[in-house]
Formats: structure tokens, C-alpha cells, sequence
């Protein structure tokens, strides 16, 4: 009582210092939250002035020979290319240390101050520069002696004819507003850069436990949309000190997310569509190919065959959606139900951003795409995760199922070779699962464990494969000496089960313990009561109800009533008492089907095969010291006969017989192909077994044989049964 008072305090302790925790982070961040929006800030600490000035209202516009009175920023209504001129008068308190800024969208600009050249930002004026040079803040630097004088501005705008606003300020505060809001889409991308660095390395150290190219592909994805957005953004003057050199990479980088994302979409969706998106890759990387050789050779500008990239982005962007319309419309789409949001997103929000391009939206640049990137990478790692974790239990599953197969192979294989009637093995697997069933309400199982019983049961006696033919076969009882090599078969089970790798939980104890006895009279360990393991327990159950409801070749199948009264016989003794009376039970309710008819193995639809047909009238006949010519060829045959039951073909069995045998044996091996299979059963009788014959073909071979052989005797085993 002490032990579990002492545990009750701990665990309240524990609740209350995680409330404690969770309260004081809540507190933590209302008073973070007051700290940064709240505007009543008198008596803090002063900051500084970040304020400047505008310098927008009478200028004149110098254009096509007339002048006019114009305010900024300003939409001009000239050709693109065509040279205007800005004139007005500096403020007249002007003092040292000021600076001047006006945006230059993709022109050349010139300014002077009472006609002395200030700046010069041109084609003409940087070697090797486009004529659509890159957008950029032109800054000057004033003084109180300029106070007053004329500034002068040539603009030659080469794309946009628009001339933005001027602003004046101390030193570089006028950049503070440009700071301001390119810091978020610059951080971010930055963000995103290191994240995309970091998912290829991960991709790259841990290819070796995970399929990585998704993450991989998504890596490099994000490093280039990273890369476009830094070499576009508007502190690319601070970030670079040859920032009119980014326009050659800024348009190779945007023309290749478009077949970056392909790659990326191509993993996700497993290859499905590879071909189309290996098409898109292709004419992508062609035409930024092109580009580049034409701006090369002088022949067009990347700016604008850059146009042309975008159709192919957008194409690809189209392409990706119909293939996930698709995926969803087939249900395949289940396969990455996760990273489907993802993309959707991140489609969508490249495509804002290629719209943003063309109708001038610069201020959503970058912000938009960044977030949908993040939201990727996050779909993409959960959906990676997941399919592994998936995986795993696939593969689980894949090397479970591959076990059982080679478990029901083995327990096909032991059956062709045991004294029991066939189908052994599978029977003692059903009952056993049956009874485990019964049994998992009281005893917790689960539909896994009943299944993993089954399982056990078809291998149990995998062990006797180590048992001598003479001992395993034998007609009759067996002595002392083959009883005691006859016990070893549990011994050897286990350890070659245990060589293999334990695959199933529980097959060791089934294998080696489905003989110990209740009472610790069993072997191989003598184990008792519930020392021996429950699924040994089980088996044992199982194994001896088949044993009981069989032909052996000693003897016949014993009675229902026989077997109730040998089950509650030893119930306590060789049986668990518990689990015999469950067993009892389903006996008792008929909820236990016999899977043998007169002792001969049947399905689980009460149907008797014809291997199991044959397998019974070996064994009748060794039990009434028929002389067989070899049975353990016959058994062969019906191991045989069974692997082809199990993939829906039969063999047509006839027992045959006639003066002359050799007689018939010519006619037999005449009219007979590759596929059947005929044996001597007895010095006076073959059996003939046909491999998978229509009505038809059935016909013309017994005619044969008959006309080739007038006095041959055939019957169809088959009317043994009705017999």
C-alpha cells in the first residue's frame, strides 16, 4: 500500500511541475507578445530617426521635345527605349552626410547635380552588361553645398516605363525601407537554402537505409528556388559586390525549376509517369541550353528569351496537376496522400509568383513560394517517414509471407514422407487456430497471434525431416529404440528453425515443447503445467485431435465419441485442463469441422481431394499388409498432386491392371505426355495419374489404352470414394 501511495505522489508531483512549466512559458510569451506590439512606448529608450524624405512632387518631364510638370512615381507614355529626362530643384536644407535613392526597373540612369555627373548606371557604362540590365537602387550621396541646386535625371527605361519614387535621407537610411521588406522573403530563402543543403547531405549519408531520392530531389529543389530568390532579391546589393553579374544566374535559375520540380514529382508519384516528365526535363534543359548560346552569340537577350522558360514552367506546372487529378480520380494518389497538399500548394504559389512577374506584383516576391517550400519539406519528411515506417512492416510482411511459403512447401514436403495421412501439418494448423480463437478473450490474443499460431502449427513438425524413413514410416508401433530417434524430431526442428533466423514469435517453443506433457512426463525438457509455452500447449491439443481423427498405418481413425473421452481422459495429465475444456467445448457446439472424411484428409469445405484419396488407400493398404511395390514413391505422387491442387490443376488418378503388364505398360507410356505420371503400385497394378485433361482428352487416352490393351481393368479413384 506504502509503494503505491508513494507512486500516486510522484505522479501528481510530475503533473503539477509540468503545469508549472506550461504556465510559465504562456506568461513568457504574453509579456513578449506586449513587449514588441505595444505602441505606448514613451518611456523607453530612444531609438533613433529612420525617417526620409520624398522628393516627388514638380518635376519636369523632358520628352519628345516638350516639357510638362509631373509628380512620382510616374507611369511614362513613351516607346520602350526611348530616353527621357527628370528635372527639379534639391531641398534647400540639405546637410552633409544625405543621401538620394531612386529604383531603376531594368534602365539605364544618369543623374547630375547642377550638370556634374553623380552616378552612372548604364549599359554602356559595365563591360559585358545586357542590354536589360538589372533592376537596382540608384544612390547618390549629398551635402549642404547642393542644397538648392537642379538634379537632373536621364532615364532609359527598357522594359517597364515607369520611373519610381525619389527618397532623401541621412546616410543609408534610405535603405531602410527597402531593408525592411526584403529581409523576411531574404531570411526565408536563406531558411530554405540551409534546409535544402541539409536534406541532400541527409539524402546522400542515409541512401544506404532509405529510399532518399525524394528527399534528395526535394533538396536540390529548394537549394535553386533558395538561390533564384537571393540573387533577385533587393538587398542583392549587400549580399553581392558584383551585383549586376546575378542576372546571369538569376535566369538560368528560375528557367530550371521547372525541371527540378519534375524530378521531385517523378519520385513522388514512383514513376508512373516518368516518361512525361522526362520529356518536360528535356525541353527545359533544352531551352536553357538556348538561351544561353543565343545570349551568347548575341542573337537575344536571356531576359527575353527568359519568357519563353516560363512557358515550359508553366506547362510543367499543368503537366503535375493532371497527373495528380489522375492519381486521386485512380485512388494511387493514397500512395503520397501526404506530399499531394504539398505540391498542390507549392504549384499553386509558383505559379503567384510567375504571375506576380507579369503584372508587376514585385512586393509578393519570394514570401509566397518560401512558405510553400517549407510546407513541402515538411509534407515530404512526414510522407518519408511514413513510407518507411510502411515499408518496414511491408517488408515484415513480404519476409513473414515468404517464411509461411516456405513453411507450407516444408509442411507439404514432411507430409509426402510421414505416417500420418497427408495434409499433417495443415490440419494441425487449423485446429490449433481454431482453439486459439476460442481461447483470445480470456487470453488476450490478438487476430495477429491466432494467425501466427496457424503458422507455427503448419511447421511443428519440421523436425522429423531428420528422422529416418524406416522410423517415420514404419507399419506398426514403433520400439523403444525408434521411439526414442522418433523424439528427437522436436530437437532437430529447433535448431534448424533457430539456424534460419527466429521469423515467427513462438515458432522455437512450438516446435521444440508441442510434446512436453501437463504433467512433466513429455519430452524433450519435461516441462509442466504452464512452464511448457502456451503455444506449445495449444499444439499439443491439435496435434493429438489430428492424430486421433486419422488413419494411421497401425490402425483406423478413431470414433467422435472415442476422441471426446481420450481428451478429457488426459485432460490435466497430457493436456492443459483449461484449454481441453475449451477444446471440449467447440467439440461439443460442432464448431470444430473434422478436416477428415472416414480418415482420409479434406479441405476446409469438407471436400476430399484426390491426393488425399490416394494417400488413404496407401495407408489402408500397408495397415492390411498389402505388398507395395514402393510407397514412398506413391507418397512422392501425392505430395506432388497436392502442389498442383493448391494452384488449381488436378491429376485424373486410375488404378490399373491387366494379364499381360507389360502389355500395358507399353500402352500406357504411348498414349501418356511429360506431364503425367504413371507407377507400379503393386506387382499386379499401376496407378496412372493424368496431368490436368479435359473430358475430351480423359476419353481418348482410357480408349486407347483399351483398345491396346483388350483386357485392362481401370478405375477412377474417384469411384473408390463412392464406393
Amino acid at each position: 500500500m506504502g509503494k503505491e501511495t508513494g507512486q500516486s505522489v510522484v505522479g501528481v508531483i510530475d503533473n503539477i511541475v509540468r503545469l508549472g512549466v506550461m504556465f510559465i512559458l504562456a506568461i513568457i510569451f504574453i509579456i513578449m507578445g506586449v513587449a514588441m506590439w505595444d505602441s505606448n512606448n514613451s518611456q523607453e529608450l530612444y531609438k533613433g530617426s529612420f525617417s526620409t524624405a520624398t522628393l516627388d512632387r514638380n518635376w519636369t518631364l523632358l520628352s519628345r521635345g516638350t516639357e510638362r510638370k509631373v509628380d512620382l512615381p510616374l507611369e511614362l507614355n513613351t516607346e520602350k527605349g526611348e530616353e527621357i529626362e527628370l528635372v527639379n530643384s534639391l531641398p534647400g536644407d540639405l546637410s552633409d552626410g544625405m543621401s538620394l535613392m531612386i529604383r531603376a526597373n531594368m534602365q539605364d540612369v544618369t543623374i547630375y547635380v547642377d550638370e556634374e555627373k553623380r552616378v552612372e548606371y548604364t549599359t554602356a557604362s559595365i563591360k559585358d552588361m545586357s542590354y536589360y540590365i538589372p533592376s537596382a537602387y540608384v544612390v547618390i550621396d549629398l551635402n549642404e553645398e547642393d542644397s538648392g541646386k537642379i538634379i537632373r535625371m536621364v532615364i532609359c527605361p527598357k522594359e517597364q516605363p515607369v520611373v519610381n519614387e525619389v527618397r532623401i535621407s541621412y546616410g543609408n537610411n534610405v535603405w531602410f525601407d527597402v531593408i525592411k521588406k526584403g529581409l523576411p522573403a531574404s531570411v526565408f530563402a536563406i531558411i530554405i537554402l540551409i534546409l535544402g543543403v541539409l536534406m541532400v547531405v541527409a539524402a546522400f549519408v542515409l541512401r544506404k537505409y532509405f529510399n532518399a531520392n525524394t528527399p534528395r530531389n526535394l533538396g536540390f529543389l529548394m537549394i535553386n528556388i533558395a538561390l533564384w530568390i537571393i540573387s533577385e532579391s533587393g538587398l542583392r546589393q549587400f549580399i553581392f559586390s558584383r551585383p549586376s553579374l546575378t542576372m546571369y544566374f538569376s535566369y538560368i535559375l528560375v528557367e530550371l525549376i521547372g525541371a527540378m520540380a519534375c524530378l521531385y514529382f517523378d519520385e513522388v508519384q514512383h514513376g508512373v509517369y516518368h516518361r512525361f516528365y522526362l520529356v518536360a526535363e528535356c525541353i527545359v534543359l533544352g531551352q536553357v541550353v538556348l538561351n544561353v548560346g543565343l545570349h551568347v552569340l548575341k542573337i537575344a537577350d536571356l531576359y527575353v528569351t527568359m519568357k519563353y522558360s516560363h512557358m515550359w514552367i508553366a506547362f510543367c506546372a499543368v503537366l503535375a496537376i493532371a497527373t495528380i487529378v489522375i492519381d486521386i480520380y485512380t485512388k494511387r494518389g493514397r500512395t503520397y496522400a501526404i506530399t499531394i497538399i504539398g505540391m498542390v500548394c507549392f504549384i499553386i504559389m509558383s505559379l503567384n509568383e510567375l504571375l506576380g512577374f507579369y503584372l508587376n506584383r514585385f512586393h509578393v516576391f519570394g514570401g509566397s513560394i518560401c512558405i510553400a517550400m517549407l510546407f513541402l519539406m515538411v509534407a515530404t519528411i512526414i510522407q518519408t517517414v511514413y513510407d518507411e515506417v510502411n515499408g518496414v512492416e511491408n517488408r515484415e510482411k513480404m519476409q513473414t509471407a515468404m517464411t509461411i511459403n516456405t513453411i507450407q512447401t516444408i509442411a507439404g514436403a514432411i507430409d509426402a514422407r510421414d505416417e500420418y495421412t497427408g495434409g499433417h501439418s495443415e490440419r494441425v494448423g487449423f485446429y490449433a487456430s481454431r482453439l486459439a480463437r476460442e481461447m483470445a478473450a480470456d487470453y488476450d490474443l490478438t487476430e495477429e497471434d491466432i494467425l501466427r499460431v496457424h503458422y507455427i502449427g503448419l511447421v511443428h513438425d519440421i523436425g522429423k525431416i531428420g528422422v529416418a524413413d524406416t522410423v517415420l514410416n514404419k507399419s506398426g508401433r514403433l520400439t523403444a529404440e525408434e521411439f526414442s530417434l522418433m523424439k528427437k524430431h522436436t530437437e532437430i526442428g529447433y535448431e534448424i528453425m533457430n539456424s534460419l533466423g527466429q521469423e515467427i514469435k513462438g515458432v522455437l517453443d512450438g516446435i521444440r515443447y508441442h510434446h512436453e506433457r501437463f504433467d512433466g512426463l513429455g519430452y524433450p525438457d519435461g516441462l509442466s503445467d504452464t512452464d511448457i509455452p502456451l503455444i506449445a500447449r495449444i499444439l499439443a491439443l491439435a496435434d493429438s485431435y489430428d492424430a486421433m481423427t486419422s488413419n494411421r498405418v497401425y490402425r483406423k481413425r478413431l470414433t467422435d465419441e472415442q476422441v471426446r473421452e481420450e481428451i478429457l481422459k488426459n485432460s490435466g495429465t497430457q493436456f492443459d485442463p483449461a484449454l481441453a475444456e475449451i477444446f471440449i467445448r467447440l467439440i461439443d457446439r460442432k464448431e470444430l469441422s473434422v478436416m477428415t472424411v472416414e480418415g482420409a484428409a479434406a479441405d476446409l469445405s469438407g471436400v476430399v481431394r484426390k491426393s488425399s484419396l490416394l494417400e488413404d488407400k496407401l495407408q489402408r493398404d500397408l495397415l492390411d499388409k498389402v505388398d507395395i511395390v514402393n510407397p514412398t514413391h506413391i507418397r512422392m505422387l501425392c505430395y506432388i498432386m497436392k502442389l498442383m491442387e493448391k494452384k488449381g490443376k488436378e491429376y485424373i488418378v486410375y488404378f490399373a491392371s491387366a494379364k499381360s503388364m507389360e502389355k500395358l505398360e507399353e500402352q500406357i507410356k504411348e498414349n501418356s505426355s511429360n506431364h503425367d505420371v504413371f507407377l507400379l503400385y503393386t506387382n499386379e497394378q499401376y496407378i496412372i495419374a493424368l496431368y490436368d485433361k479435359t473430358e475430351e482428352e480423359k476419353f481418348v487416352f482410357v480408349n486407347s489404352v483399351r483398345m491396346g490393351c483388350h483386357d485392362v481393368k481401370m478405375v477412377d479413384i474417384m469411384d473408390m470414394l463412392d464406393s
